[in-house]
């Protein structure tokens, strides 16, 4: 079995697949999210992974790493993927009421059968609004 590696990782607030197998991403964010305050709450936070070809099955993993260095949640993410020869596997993964408890960035480690496979960074500041100036 060959090494797997996803091609693309978008983050955003809302997955939908469509009937005719098209998603549908909305509310997509950038790598970088001004709030005005922390913690800061997604309703749902969704992550899109587009694998490069995936042959077999695939057991893959993603930990979400506070700023500090420390582990966001108590036990990695983790799902089977399984594809084919021609076909294009995707991910799509929501997160319902996610909590990030504080300003920095924020990194999504992916792992596949145990094995790194690739890191992606979010970061969240806090947006100060400059004091308004009266005559």
């Amino acid at each position: 079995m060959s090494e797997l590696k996803y091609r693309s990782v978008l983050i955003c607030e809302d997955i939908r697949q469509e009937v005719n197998g098209r998603v549908s991403l909305m509310g997509v964010l950038a790598s970088k999210l001004f709030v005005t305050r922390f913690p800061f709450k997604f309703l749902k936070l969704c992550l899109f992974i587009e694998w490069e070809e995936v042959i077999g099955k695939w057991d893959v993993g993603i930990n979400i790493v506070k700023p500090s260095g420390a582990p966001l949640l108590p036990k990695p993410l983790a799902a089977s993927i399984e594809g084919q020869a021609g076909l294009t596997a995707r991910s799509m993964i929501v997160l319902e009421n996610f909590e990030f408890p504080e300003s920095g960035t924020y990194r999504f480690e992916f792992t596949a059968n145990g094995k790194d496979i690739g890191c992606e960074q979010f970061t969240l500041e806090k947006y100060e609004a400059t004091p308004k100036v009266t005559n």
